[in-house]
């Protein structure tokens, strides 16, 4: 995992790194400067971790692959971006801890999951969990507060299950943001 501490301005992000024509097309296409940044953050990223853009695709949902290469996840916020690259499936999500969070509990609390829900930042942390592991299994309609069972009892190894897979949970808290990466356990 590589996170980038977006501080720069878009013009310099712009600069910083080498963009092929649908990266370009693609970055014309956003509204908003904390969208654009966040993207050039990402391309600044896989040039720190050695991916080519030209290796870079995207499928007809979105998701970043890379050709012949090993599996990726991004995310973005206003302040931060990260990679995630691993031989088998991974997610990575990262979001600032913000009260809205609250609003939205219901619809990823599975009344099942073993994790602490007091604070903005544990319903963000767990909100981390389930976005990462949706981007790591990739499985169109798939409902949080169903399908994505979390385990953070101090007892077991922090794991995520989905579909009867498990996944191992990453998390790192850092200035008022959360981050999980969810990698597929080997079989």
């Amino acid at each position: 995992m590589w996170v980038w501490h977006i501080l720069e301005d878009e013009q310099h992000l712009f600069q910083n790194g080498s963009l092929g024509s649908n990266c370009i097309n693609r970055l014309q296409a956003m509204t908003h400067t904390h969208q654009r940044k966040g993207f050039l953050a990402i391309r600044s990223l896989l040039a720190v971790a050695n991916i080519s853009i030209d290796d870079l695709r995207y499928s007809n949902t979105g998701k970043p692959y890379l050709l012949n290469g090993p599996y990726i996840s991004f995310s973005h916020t206003i302040d931060f971006a990260a990679i995630a690259i691993g031989t088998v499936p991974i997610g990575v999500d990262v979001e600032r801890h913000r009260s809205k969070i609250k609003r939205i509990a219901k619809k990823f609390i599975n009344p099942k999951d073993q994790a602490p829900l007091n604070t903005i930042a544990d319903l963000t942390d767990l909100w981390c969990i389930k976005e990462s592991i949706y981007k790591a299994v990739s499985i169109p309609g798939l409902q949080f507060n169903k399908d994505i069972l979390v385990d953070l009892r101090p007892s077991n190894q922090e794991v995520v299950r989905c579909k009867e897979e498990t996944y191992d949970i990453f998390r790192y808290v850092w200035n008022e943001h959360s981050c999980a990466v969810t990698v597929k356990k080997k079989s």
